[in-house]
């Protein structure tokens, strides 16, 4: 399995990082979790055909993990994309992507071939070599997922928004790699809405990953970057790394 994190940023602007977005490769499939602003845009820095991507999968559909899918759907078109594009998403994904397409584009859903599947919680799909788990996240209101993405060797779980959740820490129980978000640092906050590196430290040590990586990283966070990594980390032995747009793994 190979895996490239595009985008580790939030909505905040940051010159060094998108919004969210994860590419997942093994073997000749391709998947696309989240496509939030800016990775259009990173997918073209990498070394893959465009026209090679398999599925995409939202975690949920706050702007900053879905507003770049109609540019690529754009540009799958513009490429002559041949397959059937397989998308999944929760229980908005119907009504969202008709919606973008009537206002921006109305002839695409007609001239690509779209396969639209909702996820309900614990939904697994199986694409033979590769199997992906969706599951539920604490997010606000949101009916958001978490994907636990697996084939033979690796295993990864990727978060999207979620504060600390118990679904999350089962689904990431001992994983090869867990892509987590880190959206704020310890202090006064909201509830249930994102995750701070004290309460990430709480998943990490119950659930036992042997590599963190942390995304959807706001300014603050990065520029105490040390003291966060430092904070996760501690009284567990993941290796924990805050995430920088571009960064590959090969598991």
């Amino acid at each position: 399995m190979h895996v490239t994190v595009l985008g580790t940023g939030t909505s905040y602007p940051d010159p060094d990082r998108v919004q969210s977005g994860v590419l997942v490769e093994s073997g000749d499939f391709k998947i696309l979790l989240d496509v939030g602003s800016g990775i259009l845009h990173r997918l073209t820095q990498t070394k893959i055909d465009l026209t090679d991507l398999s599925a995409v999968f939202f975690t949920h559909f706050h702007i900053d993990h879905c507003s770049d899918f109609l540019p690529l759907y754009q540009t799958l078109w513009l490429e002559e994309y041949q397959e059937t594009l397989e998308i999944y998403g929760s229980a908005d994904i119907h009504e969202w992507l008709k919606g973008i397409n009537e206002v921006s584009f109305p002839y695409l859903l007609d001239r690509i071939s779209t396969e639209v599947n909702e996820l309900a919680e614990h939904d697994k799909v199986d694409f033979g070599e590769v199997k992906v788990e969706a599951h539920p996240t604490c997010h606000s209101d949101q009916d958001s997922r978490a994907f636990k993405v697996t084939n033979e060797d690796a295993s990864l779980v990727y978060t999207g928004d979620t504060s600390v959740c118990e679904e999350v820490i089962e689904m990431a129980k001992d994983v090869d790699v867990l892509i987590h978000e880190c959206n704020w640092l310890d202090g006064d906050h909201r509830e249930g809405v994102h995750t701070s590196p004290s309460e990430l430290n709480k998943v990490v040590s119950d659930a036992g990953p042997v590599k963190v990586i942390l995304v959807h990283v706001s300014p603050p966070v990065v520029r105490e970057q040390d003291s966060v990594v430092e904070i996760v980390g501690r009284s567990n032995s993941a290796e924990v790394v805050i995430g920088e747009d571009l960064v590959e793994i090969n598991l």
